[in-house]
């Protein structure tokens, strides 16, 4: 288990004197207890001497609070020169901004300078947050605005913790540490966005919670993926099951996120895509573009079981998308009597009436009505937080008869399936093949995790570590951006492997016999045979000689 970081261990970088080639100038790299990670930041000169004042101070102010206080400011002296847009005045009572009014502009902020969909889960995140407070602050009186300094204190931001914990908006009865702590860092982002503007005095040091450093499930076996194949037509049904065994495959044999697997394209470069060389002595390789999760252009080997099983597919249907699973189409209760207004009434009734209200009077869940508004991309000026009302009968029998589908009509599905409905559906085949990879344990507040298709991912590293891939190779082909990342998760594994085998080798009965022998004739020890990796590194080092 990693040591846990230390706060005020500050260090400089470089520590010696600039060179021409040092652009960026000293730099100072710390644990940042606002971030919660370890950070790197400037120090605002060239000057050695200087450098070290700023280290100092900067580590003093870790140490007496005032580097959370101040936003994370390493300095008093020194502020980054930054040219700033203009942008209207607040007004001059900044404490009667709302939780919306700042959200709004947090959301404006965000989508303006993240890449798409990146958004969307810390705004359910901070949807959550802002039920849970007025839940808190409800006194049956009429609606009141939720106000920005209300809930940004310490004591607020440890009560919605706990209400997170305890399950509060949630379709489980309780969440794990782990979830909690990934809600709570969404909605710290908000309120460190709603310092910077000074709308709040100071950033609350709120602590996480206590949680085991381990993976949140486990890798599946060639047996446990053998009963994911068998148990596919049971959950897609039979016409479907071949585009759903062929998807678990790929992922089976590349390692792939669910979301690299969906974009996973025969030729079309703006996607994930093979690459097959013309060379003899060249491998096939697999090309990420920028636009992935790591942001970056890369090139990475493609494994042989991937590989041939590609080349198995005729040449006429290596066309658009490689993976695209068939829509599972799920049967309508009898008794059911939905309906989906037609566009027009749909968007004439959200301008009037809360999701929860339409969800009602059509029968359908709140989820539904919010899928149909994101269609039409509708969205409303103020959203409705509560239930606006029951709508009256002869506007839902007027909207009924004009409807755009209902009981007993066919569904249109989309031409292509979303990443998460995908993720979701493998989830279930998991669950159908019984394959458990974590089970409940009411100590950590953890429910029973079934085989997704994250833990088909870790079963691919974790053939690789058992056919011996080195590390830094398991990482480029993992594609984790941090090598800790690759060492926190798989070095644990890697090592118990090499252990098991140095201890199995000593101890064997046949190492002892050659020991005894080598010893009474003088004999000499066998050579050990060097491994691929530590061939190259000679090579490499006899040619520079």
């Amino acid at each position: 288990m990693p040591r846990r970081p230390e706060i005020g261990n500050v260090q400089l970088y470089p520590d010696r004197p600039l060179k021409k080639s040092d652009r960026n100038g000293y730099v100072l790299k710390f644990y940042c207890p606002i971030r919660r990670t370890c950070i790197r930041k400037s120090c605002g000169t060239r000057d050695r001497r200087e450098a070290r004042k700023v280290l100092r101070e900067c580590r003093q102010r870790l140490l007496n609070g005032d580097y959370e206080a101040s936003g994370g400011q390493i300095s008093s002296s020194f502020l980054p020169t930054i040219v700033r847009p203009f942008i209207e005045p607040e007004p001059e009572d900044a404490s009667g901004r709302t939780w919306e009014d700042c959200y709004e502009d947090y959301r404006s902020f965000k989508s303006k300078r993240s890449a798409k969909d990146s958004f969307k889960h810390a705004r359910s995140r901070l949807v959550i947050a802002e039920k849970i407070f007025q839940d808190y602050f409800e006194d049956g009186a009429d609606e009141k605005p939720l106000m920005i300094r209300q809930v940004m204190t310490l004591p607020m931001l440890e009560y919605l913790q706990e209400r997170l914990l305890e399950g509060d908006e949630c379709r489980y009865e309780t969440r794990s540490p782990n979830t909690v702590n990934s809600m709570l860092a969404a909605v710290m982002a908000f309120v460190r966005f709603c310092a910077k503007r000074e709308w709040i005095d100071r950033v609350p040091a709120v602590e996480p919670l206590s949680v085991d450093d381990v993976m949140k499930g486990r890798p599946v076996t060639g047996e446990e993926f053998d009963r994911m194949l068998q148990a596919t037509p049971s959950v897609v049904g039979k016409e479907e099951a071949e585009s759903w065994q062929f998807a678990l495959k790929v992922l089976w044999f590349s390692g792939f996120r669910i979301g690299d697997l969906m974009d996973f394209h025969w030729s079309d470069e703006r996607h994930i895509r093979p690459q097959w060389p013309n060379g003899p002595e060249m491998h096939p390789t697999i090309s990420i573009p920028s636009s992935q999760k790591n942001g970056k252009l890369q090139e990475i080997p493609m494994l042989p079981e991937l590989d041939d099983f590609l080349r198995a597919v005729p040449a006429n249907q290596r066309t658009d998308w490689i993976v695209n699973p068939l829509p599972v189409h799920n049967p309508i209760k009898q008794d059911a009597s939905w309906f989906q207004p037609n566009a027009d009434d749909l968007i004439e009734l959200a301008s009037k009436y809360s999701n929860l209200s339409i969800a009602a009077a059509c029968e359908v869940s709140e989820t539904a009505v919010r899928k149909w508004l994101a269609q039409l991309n509708f969205r409303r000026k103020r959203e409705f937080k509560i239930s606006t009302g029951e709508i009256p009968s002869n506007t839902v029998a007027r909207t009924r008869n004009r409807a755009q589908r209902g009981t007993g009509t066919k569904r249109h599905y989309p031409e292509r399936m979303t990443k998460e409905h995908v993720g979701r559906i493998v989830a279930k085949i998991g669950k159908a093949a019984g394959i458990v990879v974590r089970s409940e344990d009411k100590r950590t507040r953890t429910r029973v995790k079934y085989a997704s298709a994250h833990d088909i991912r870790r079963g691919c590293a974790q053939r690789l570590i058992n056919a011996g891939v080195s590390a830094e190779t398991l990482k480029v082909v993992m594609r984790h951006a941090d090598f800790t990342t690759t060492e926190k998760y798989y070095g644990a594994m890697r090592s118990a492997q090499a252990a098991a085998t140095e201890v199995r080798k000593k101890l064997s009965p046949n190492a002892a016999s050659d020991a005894l022998v080598g010893g009474l004739m003088g004999g000499h020890e066998k050579t050990p045979q060097l491994s691929t990796e530590e061939f190259l590194k000679l090579k490499c080092l006899l040619e520079r000689l």
